[in-house]
């Protein structure tokens, strides 16, 4: 079994690849907290909150380097 320590970080170029893809999901992150806000749960769809998580799981893998899988 492979530690997670012993992982090599992703490269530097790869990272700002991911970090790039990842705004735009957390601009919709953003989105919906004010549509939360403002209109409740009601006008927020499944697939929304679904791509704003990936967006956040990118810019922790762009952040840190670590690999999840």
């Amino acid at each position: 079994m492979h530690n997670s320590e012993n992982k090599a970080k992703l490269s530097l170029t790869i990272r700002i690849l991911i970090g790039l893809a990842g705004i735009p999901s957390i601009v919709l992150a953003y989105m919906l907290v004010l549509t939360f806000m403002r209109e409740g749960i009601a006008g927020i769809s499944a697939f929304e909150v679904v791509y704003s998580l990936v967006g956040a799981v990118a810019l922790y893998i762009a952040i840190t380097g670590k690999r999840l899988f």
